[in-house]
């Protein structure tokens, strides 16, 4: 009976965490040039934020890092210059790996330093970038419906199979690395070891951004209809943010824990944060 409570426990405090709202904290200065993209980084506490600042897929070189603050002060507008379209990030140690096109950049977060790029010719859109506690980084092509990954200073593909659909957002956890299909509309569970996968949950467009709420669940994105949603352990779906209604995209999000923080790049001129209501 014990045993049994103590499950009935944390089932009750993983669902009651997320049943609280969030309302918008900060909105950023109108200064970003189509922010696709945010990613924390717990060691400086900042925030980097992808801008593609052009046309999708041109390779023109107006691409470039922000930095901004949790508390939407902007610390460096242009921290790296010189991308072509970056889109998602993926950090492991001192390392920004972005995703540019047909190219995954290095970067290095205590020089601000491009120090590496992986080309790879037959790639046809990186869209996001997932990072694992090995060190090992998953790119999603997302026109190609590849996985790639870098692991030993070297880009291989990881997984090429008929279910990659649109491929998308993704994100890495102990066993498994977690894929939105923006096509079918469909969140996957890929094990890393077996490559064998399972449905997560399905029904939402435009699958974009995915991070983890800290428990069992987890925030996606639906991009271009301006939704994020909640995503509990069993795969049951709430929608807790709309901001269709103010024709606010929401791209590739982020998630701050330790400050209950939500991060939304708009892919027009700000980035959003959203704090959980207590």
């Amino acid at each position: 009976m014990k045993k049994i409570k103590i499950i009935i426990l944390l089932v009750l405090s993983s669902t009651i965490g997320f049943c609280q709202s969030f309302s918008r904290a900060w909105v950023t200065d109108s200064l970003f040039c189509k922010p696709e993209s945010a990613l924390y980084d717990n060691s400086r506490q900042i925030i980097y934020v992808s801008n593609i600042n052009g046309k999708y897929l041109a390779k023109d070189g107006n691409g470039f890092i922000s930095r901004i603050k949790t508390n939407g002060e902007i610390d460096s507008l242009k921290w790296v210059e010189g991308l072509d379209n970056p889109q998602g990030m993926g950090l492991y140690k001192n390392k920004l790996y972005v995703a540019d096109i047909n190219r995954v950049v290095q970067i290095n977060t205590v020089t601000a330093k491009i120090e590496n790029v992986f080309v790879v010719d037959s790639a046809k859109f990186f869209n996001d970038i997932a990072s694992d506690s090995n060190g090992d980084i998953y790119i999603s092509d997302c026109f190609g419906n590849k996985i790639y990954k870098i692991s030993d200073g070297k880009i291989k593909v990881w997984l090429d199979d008929n279910f990659l659909s649109g491929s998308n957002g993704l994100l890495c956890t102990n066993d498994d690395v977690l894929l939105l299909n923006m096509n079918d509309k469909t969140a996957y569970a890929i094990n890393k070891l077996t490559k064998k996968y399972n449905k997560i949950f399905s029904g939402i467009d435009n699958l974009d951004g995915i991070v983890s709420d800290s428990s069992s669940g987890f925030f996606v994105s639906g991009a271009w209809q301006g939704q994020i949603f909640h995503i509990d352990s069993y795969g049951d779906k709430k929608l807790i943010i709309d901001l269709g209604k103010e024709k606010i995209i929401t791209a590739d999000i982020e998630y701050i824990a330790n400050e209950k923080l939500l991060i939304i790049p708009t892919l027009y001129k700000t980035v959003i944060g959203y704090k959980l209501t207590k």
